[in-house]
């Protein structure tokens, strides 16, 4: 639930809902507030959230879960790890989900998110790379991909 904190410019709105969805996501699979991210050949985290109610997960599609889920989990682990807060959401054909700002560096980042609701998608990682690549409105290209039945996050420079 801390987003909007996180990132003061991503609506209040979206904030609390891509929280929801997170839950959501990471309850499906047993997951419990507290559980641990393993981010690759980056160590380990702990993701929180608010319990969702039961019967939640029937009202949403699955797939839309997945991917929100992805987003905040991705959000909130750049956010944390980087020091990158969002500037705005990107359009479909500007190749990434988000505009990212790195305060430290004074650049842009163009951050691909995908997610994977269970099991590995070993190329997945490679096709965001691709993807992002193709970003002309930041300097610096970043995919992430978040398996929620792990959980777990890559993220990667293209």
């Amino acid at each position: 639930m801390q987003l909007k904190s996180m990132h003061p410019l991503l609506p209040v709105s979206t904030a609390v809902e891509y929280a929801h969805r997170a839950a959501v996501g990471l309850e499906r699979h047993r997951h419990a507030p507290g559980v641990n991210l393993a981010i690759v050949n980056e160590g380990r985290a702990s993701l929180h959230w608010v319990r969702p109610k039961p019967g939640d997960q029937e009202q949403h599609d699955r797939h839309r879960i997945t991917e929100d889920a992805a987003e905040a989990v991705a959000l909130a682990l750049v956010y944390v790890g980087r020091g990158w807060v969002v500037r705005r959401r990107l359009q479909r054909g500007e190749f990434a989900d988000w505009l990212l700002q790195d305060a430290k560096a004074h650049q842009l980042v163009a951050l691909e998110v995908s997610g994977v609701d269970e099991g590995e998608d070993s190329d997945r990682l490679r096709i965001k790379l691709e993807q992002v690549r193709h970003a002309t409105i930041a300097s610096r290209r970043v995919a992430c991909v978040v398996q929620l039945s792990t959980p777990r996050a890559t993220v990667a420079t293209a």
